[in-house]
């Protein structure tokens, strides 16, 4: 699997894309220590602080940047917690980080029920940071 961080159109349907937010430090965490399953394909890493097309498709979508992490696959998008839960799917299940994360958020009841705790979390370490969030620019 290849592995990049990019601002770009996605051009296969191969790939997923992981738009987040690179200020936050537990999200820049999760998104370099993820591993996904080889059949997955491309693992794009994009930083929604960045810009570019793809952050732009992202923004005109019914979801803020700044309530979550989205995971495009195709023309599929998935918005916070159900991202959580579609990467823990679709990472491997080798390593003690994603392990964990196979096992904490493979549940979609127990993704919906933690990742509000998450939010806050990047909330207080942005805060915390006096980093601003991430701008609405259309």
């Amino acid at each position: 699997m290849r592995r990049r961080q990019l601002s770009q159109q996605p051009r296969e349907t191969s790939q997923v894309w992981l738009i987040y937010d690179g200020e936050c430090p537990m999200c820049n965490n999760y998104a370099q220590y993820l591993r996904l399953k080889q059949s997955v394909g491309e693992f794009v890493l994009v930083d929604a602080r960045q810009g570019g097309p793809i952050v732009d498709e992202v923004r005109r979508l019914p979801h803020d940047l700044n309530d979550g992490m989205v995971v495009k696959i195709g023309n599929r998008h998935f918005a916070g917690h159900e991202a959580l839960h579609v990467l823990a799917l679709l990472s491997e299940d080798r390593g003690a980080f994603n392990k964990f994360n196979r096992l904490a958020f493979s549940s979609p009841l127990i993704s919906r029920v933690t990742y509000p705790m998450l939010k806050f979390g990047r909330w207080v370490l942005l805060k915390l940071k006096g980093v601003a969030p991430i701008a609405h620019e259309r």
